[in-house]
């Protein structure tokens, strides 16, 4: 290997490991930071598909170290069922994308989340209207996330427009619905031929740093505010999201 490619792998590595400290200490955000940072050395398209196993095994991580599941699935079941027609509909786009337009895609979704976060406006959904929220926001997350592996953005948007739904039961239902969305969008990258056996051979090496990182983010989450370390993602966001739409129009 040259150098180059040395710097590749180290990039990459650094890249997955930030991806998963994010996941570790709030839970959410691994592909918001980790597919346009790697993004940065590597094909859009490949820097997309190397997220199929680490997110499975991230987020069945946390699921399993959640509590109400069981009430999330009887209640949160309308993004489930339209975030899987809109993830068949991201992936077969996915298939033949162009590396501009990916870029675009990606940088403009990355930017968004990152100002949402960081405003001080929220949705609120009443109980009459959550569940129909929940088709569309399904849908939405379903066609960005097939497309980008960035499912979080839409569904976090529409957890946090729902009053009093509580730090536990917003663990439970996210941990529930990124369930729903990565694994049917890893079985869809292997049926329409983006994931092949080499791809998933680095998506499962990629799985050791964003694991290390998942673990040392449980611990640092105890340890810094979370309102510092919230700024530094959203600055870390929006770098990358600006850099990814400064290489697809720099051409």
């Amino acid at each position: 290997m040259t150098f180059a490619d040395w710097f590749i792998v180290g990039w990459c590595g650094v890249a997955l490991f930030f991806g998963g400290l994010i996941k570790g200490a709030l839970g959410v955000g691994t592909p918001l930071l980790t597919v346009p940072l790697m993004a940065l050395v590597l094909p859009p398209q490949m820097a997309v598909v190397l997220m199929a196993v680490p997110v499975v095994v991230a987020n069945v991580w946390q699921a399993f170290k959640a509590e109400q599941i069981r009430s999330a699935v009887s209640r949160f079941w309308p993004p489930f069922l339209t975030i899987l027609i809109g993830t068949y509909f991201g992936v077969a786009i996915l298939a033949d994308i162009d590396d501009r337009s990916l870029f675009i895609i990606v940088g403009v979704i990355v930017i968004s989340a990152a100002f949402f976060q960081g405003s001080s406006f929220k949705f609120h959904l009443t109980p009459a209207s959550e569940k129909p929220a929940g088709f569309i926001f399904g849908a939405a997350s379903g066609l960005i996330g097939g497309l980008s592996s960035l499912f979080g953005p839409m569904l976090i948007i529409y957890l946090l427009s729902i009053p009093h739904l509580g730090k536990e039961r917003f663990v439970a239902s996210i941990s529930f619905l990124y369930i729903a969305c990565v694994v049917p969008w890893a079985v869809m990258l292997v049926l329409f031929g983006v994931l092949d056996q080499r791809m998933a051979l680095l998506s499962t090496l990629s799985v050791v740093p964003v694991m290390v990182g998942l673990v040392s983010g449980e611990r640092l989450r105890k340890r810094m505010s979370d309102e510092r370390f919230q700024r530094l993602i959203l600055l870390i966001l929006l770098i990358s999201g600006f850099t990814m739409l400064w290489r697809a129009f720099s051409g």
